[in-house]
Order: structure tokens, then sequence, then C-alpha cells
């Protein structure tokens, strides 16, 4: 399923893009990484529909453990969830940065390198965790 074939709705923040009365359409990679960024933004287990879509906050951030074990937690989390859509065919690297302002608020800055299915490379950037 190439992604460039694919279409959905544009969101900003959350809400729908409405140009001239009419919702606007996505497609390509803005589509693939939109979805993507729902996808890591959507807790695990909480749409009806399909419970294993999504990512598990609670696995990564109620567990006690160390910064770098967390941010171990959060790769693998990456690679389940955005691995489990078929318009990714390969998962290349995952990059965190640790946004150093406060030891209390964990949140990183993610850059996913990714191969798209009809072999694009792409890199996805999104932000995990709570931000300050």
């Amino acid at each position: 399923m190439p992604s460039a074939n694919v279409k959905g709705i544009r969101l900003e923040r959350g809400d729908i893009v409405l140009t001239k009365g009419q919702i606007e359409l996505v497609t390509g990679l803005p589509n693939l990484a939109q979805a993507l960024q729902i996808r890591v933004l959507t807790p695990l287990g909480t749409d009806r529909y399909d419970t294993r879509y999504g990512f598990d906050y609670g696995a990564v951030f109620t567990a006690p453990v160390s910064a770098q074990e967390m941010r171990d937690l959060v790769r693998l989390n990456l690679v389940r969830t955005i691995g489990t859509d078929p318009r990714v065919q390969d998962i290349r690297d995952i990059e965190i940065v640790d946004s150093g302002t406060d030891p209390r608020h964990r949140a990183w800055q993610v850059d996913v390198s990714i191969t798209t299915s009809d072999g694009t490379p792409a890199v996805l950037t999104t932000t995990v965790g709570a931000p300050s």
C-alpha cells in the first residue's frame, strides 16, 4: 500500500482544517506523518475499535526505572506503535533527545527514521512524554 495513495483528513492541533467550507485532505508523507503522530499520542487501549492501537504510556511512565531505562522503554514502545502501521516498511533509527529543562517532567523530542512501504525514506518528529 504506497503511502502516496492513502488520503486522510488534514488536522491542525487536533482540529479539522476547512478551506472555503470544504474539508482539506492530506496525502503522501504528510498524511503518514500525521497518522503516526496520532498513533503515538493515543494511549494504548483507548481506541474502542482496536485496543492494540496507540502508545503504552502506562508501561513507560509508571514504571520505577531510571531515565535511561525510560528512554529505552520509549524506544521499544515507539517501535511497536509505529511498526504496526502497514505504510511503514522499516524503522531505521530512533533518536531521543531529553529536553533537559526540568528533571521532574520527562518529555523527549523523538526523531524516527523510517522507510515507507513504497521505499521512501522519511524522518518523523514528535514529542513523547509529559511536557512541563
